[in-house]
């Protein structure tokens, strides 16, 4: 996860004062940082492998909505006490993702205190091809991928709140601890898409991330919102809230015109990856149709 070998754009990574990268031609290079408190966003006493590969999961989510490539990240831990056995799981959650993606650790700092994690990934996209929150124009489709909802359905799951049968723990639990960055498809959707960004604190409320940097509205459609058939069944009165405003779910929203359609089936369906239009762009106002509840996200404090 650490080796530098065969990367010709990384010229010094970990062992000296700070890391030197050479950014390709005709690339920009993107970079986002997220920290993870324990108590805060993951349960005391976690497993240190599943934390690894989250806090991996979730940062990286934000290069796959620039439509980036993947190539490097910082690590910052501070840490109750050293403990070799507990270091050793968390590296390896996080080599389970970063190591096939790509990403190489080139640096970080270590201090004692509550555990806390924070990662600045950093990636590589062409000048021209950055799919800014801002650039959502009237008339756009809303389009979302994945299902909405389970991360955060689960989270009384991996708590300890909720007992449920194996085969649901087992389900909600992945889901939670082992979010999809959809990277590939950032990258193919990026030519053409107008708007995109990742779902971390629930679609309701991030969407409308994009309408104020857009200057823009939108009307959403309850009915189209992706929920999956696991959420439905457990909980089948909360499951549209949660889908709506749970968070957690690190898939894409973007807005792309209606002319892009067929190129968006064509790039999804290759894929493999559920996707769906959930409304439009406006001129102003947002709604969501057959949805009267709650439409505030995540609290970051």
């Amino acid at each position: 996860m650490a080796s530098i070998r065969g990367r010709d754009d990384l010229l010094l990574g970990i062992g000296d004062d700070c890391a030197q990268v050479q950014v390709p031609t005709g690339q920009s290079l993107v970079f986002s940082m997220d920290t993870l408190v324990e108590g805060r966003h993951f349960p005391y006493d976690a497993d240190p492998v599943d934390i690894g590969y989250r806090a991996v999961a979730t940062c990286v989510s934000d290069l796959a909505a620039m439509g980036a490539k993947p190539a490097f990240f910082t690590l910052a831990l501070t840490l109750p006490h050293s403990d070799p056995q507990w270091l050793a799981g968390l590296a390896q959650g996080m080599a389970e993702l970063a190591e096939p993606i790509g990403l190489i650790l080139v640096g970080g700092d270590t201090t004692k205190g509550p555990l806390t994690i924070s990662l600045q990934v950093h990636g590589y996209v062409e000048h021209d091809q950055t799919p800014c929150r801002a650039n959502a124009q009237v008339g756009d489709d809303i389009y979302v991928t994945g299902c909405l909802g389970d991360a955060a359905a689960a989270v009384a799951i991996v708590t300890g709140q909720t007992q449920v049968s194996s085969e649901r723990f087992d389900y909600f639990y992945e889901r939670f601890w082992r979010p999809s960055p959809r990277l590939i498809a950032g990258m193919a959707l990026k030519r053409v898409v107008n708007a995109m960004m990742d779902i971390s604190d629930g679609l309701a409320q991030d969407i409308q991330h994009i309408l104020t940097a857009s200057k823009v509205g939108a009307n959403l459609d309850a009915s189209r919102i992706p929920i999956s058939y696991e959420l439905r069944q457990w909980q089948p009165e909360q499951a549209l809230n949660l889908a709506l405003t749970g968070g957690d779910d690190y898939e894409l929203c973007f807005t792309a015109e209606p002319s892009q359609a067929a190129e968006i089936a064509l790039i999804t369906q290759t894929l493999g990856l559920p996707c769906i239009k959930v409304g439009e762009v406006t001129t102003s106002g947002f709604t969501i149709q057959g949805y009267d509840g709650d439409v505030s996200g995540w609290q970051h404090f």
